[in-house]
């Protein structure tokens, strides 16, 4: 099993959605990890970084399925990219 401890770093334009609408894509982020054998463990708001959230997800499908699972989340190349997140730090944990 391995867990990946990634901080996001949304951008301005994400951050100006009212709430409601931004806590609306953590259960499409938790289906998405779903399809591609990831579980969301937990996430949260962190503090004293520039990043906006943390999460926390597991796999025992090997490290392929986490990032296929985080570039489709990314959505390079299609016009979705980069309207919500800005940046990512990984951190990968046994």
């Amino acid at each position: 099993m391995v867990k990946y401890i990634i901080f996001v770093e949304s951008t301005p334009e994400f951050l100006q959605l009212p709430m409601e609408k931004r806590l609306g894509y953590v259960p499409k982020w938790s289906q998405l990890a779903s399809r591609h054998g990831v579980k969301v463990v937990f996430w949260g708001m962190p503090m004293g970084v520039k990043e906006n959230v943390v999460c926390v997800f597991e796999t025992q499908s090997g490290k392929d399925a986490f990032f296929k699972f985080q570039r489709e989340g990314l959505g390079p190349g299609t016009p979705d990219a980069c309207k919500r997140i800005k940046g990512t730090r990984t951190i990968q944990v046994y």
